[in-house]
């Protein structure tokens, strides 16, 4: 796809986020509330000084906020699909001449961006100065940490796309989007660091693309992740984005051909 028009549908995609102002302050609240809740639960949990899984009362609550910022940040429409394949409207899109997962991806773009600006960041740097949090910062762990937060939102979006896309198989995907939504809360990391699961499950978890998602990025931005460690996660995460990006391109043409079919 042409950069230019890419820029452009992530462009419209941001102009709509602002037109909802209501919704942008009660998703505001709402971030700060989730914040607040779970540093306050991570506080208390280390309150006595203890360390477990490597983590501190002050590290596990930077941990904590960072993850936070993350997923709030990460933040996009994963409903567009389902009802463009419900309502016909894809049909549109598919006499379009652009590719459909890039303009699915600048639209997620720019709904992020708006997110990133106007939630993300600045529910970050308050909360830096409310919890006094001391995030260690280097040029190597900066730039390993932007690198794991792109292959982490493409791991996301591409998850969010497959998952779309089976609207093209099923009526309602709903139920599948809830088993997405409980999976990738419980895995992904934002909730729970990766290193609090039990030893059984961490076998499993390597085979799911989940922990890449939100903590990979957050353990190496807090320092949280020893450098050869997190080179090794860059890697992971890598792996993932290529098996993504194959299952979406085999699901699109699948799907593609499916409706094609159904239309006759």
């Amino acid at each position: 796809m042409n950069p230019a028009v890419f820029g452009k549908f992530a462009a419209v995609s941001f102009q709509k986020e602002i037109a909802y102002r209501f919704d942008y302050f009660m998703a505001v609240l709402n971030g700060f509330l989730y914040v607040f809740v779970f540093t306050a639960l991570w506080r208390a949990l280390y309150a006595q000084g203890g360390g477990a899984a490597g983590f501190t009362a002050a590290s596990i609550t930077a941990y904590a906020v960072v993850a936070m910022a993350i997923r709030i940040s990460f933040s996009m429409d994963d409903t567009t699909i389902a009802i463009k394949v419900r309502d016909g409207s894809i049909a549109t899109d598919l006499i379009r001449p652009v590719s459909f997962f890039m303009m699915n991806l600048a639209q997620c773009i720019g709904f992020s961006a708006f997110h990133t600006v106007a939630r993300g960041v600045p529910i970050l740097i308050f909360s830096i100065f409310l919890f006094k949090l001391d995030i260690p910062f280097t040029a190597r762990g900066a730039a390993l940490g932007a690198l794991s937060l792109v292959m982490g939102y493409l791991i996301l979006f591409m998850l969010n796309y497959l998952f779309g896309l089976i609207a093209f198989w099923v009526i309602e995907v709903f139920p599948f989007q809830l088993t997405k939504y409980g999976l990738l809360n419980l895995l992904g990391g934002s909730v729970i660091p990766v290193d609090l699961f039990p030893a059984f499950m961490k076998p499993f978890l390597v085979l799911l693309p989940f922990q890449h998602i939100f903590y990979t990025p957050a353990a190496i931005l807090v320092g949280h992740t020893a450098p050869e460690r997190a080179l090794v996660m860059l890697a992971e995460q890598a792996a993932w984005v290529g098996i993504m990006g194959a299952a979406s391109l085999l699901a699109w043409n699948a799907g593609k051909s499916r409706l094609v079919i159904q239309g006759g």
